[in-house]
């Protein structure tokens, strides 16, 4: 099973390491689920964690450095998909279009947009829901 990791995920990992989010993280690490991230993601937690986390962007390279061996990382596709309009939030459609691209089946995300934009052909999972159902 392809599991999308999105950037708020990863984010709350790396400074919270005993949280949800990092318990849903580390489980979609070993089989049957296959990690994947865009590098669209790998883009935006550089940029956030040098507007917001500028302290901590070691902590974030390092974490990188351990975790993403483990990771495939896919392209961004440039051409926009129909169904991407229905999420809020214009800088998350990349992420989407990526994930449909790349066969995920599923988004494990903490974003309200994702998880309450409907319809979108694509399983959106919060970490909660990733260490209930699976």
């Amino acid at each position: 099973m392809k599991v999308m990791i999105d950037t708020n995920v990863i984010i709350s990992t790396v400074l919270f390491p005993q949280g949800l989010a990092a318990r849903a993280f580390q489980k979609s690490l070993y089989l049957p689920y296959e990690p994947v991230v865009c590098d669209y993601i790998v883009y935006e937690l550089r940029k956030k964690f040098n507007e917001k986390f500028s302290d901590r962007i070691l902590a974030l390279e390092s974490f990188m450095d351990l975790a993403f061996p483990y990771i495939k990382i896919i392209a961004t596709p440039n051409f926009e998909v129909l169904e991407e309009f229905k999420i809020r939030d214009i800088k998350d459609r990349a992420i989407y279009r990526a994930a449909v691209e790349g066969g995920v089946d599923c988004l494990l995300t903490g974003d309200k947009d994702f998880l309450e934009a409907l319809d979108l052909g694509l399983k959106i999972i919060s970490p909660r829901e990733f260490l209930e159902l699976y």
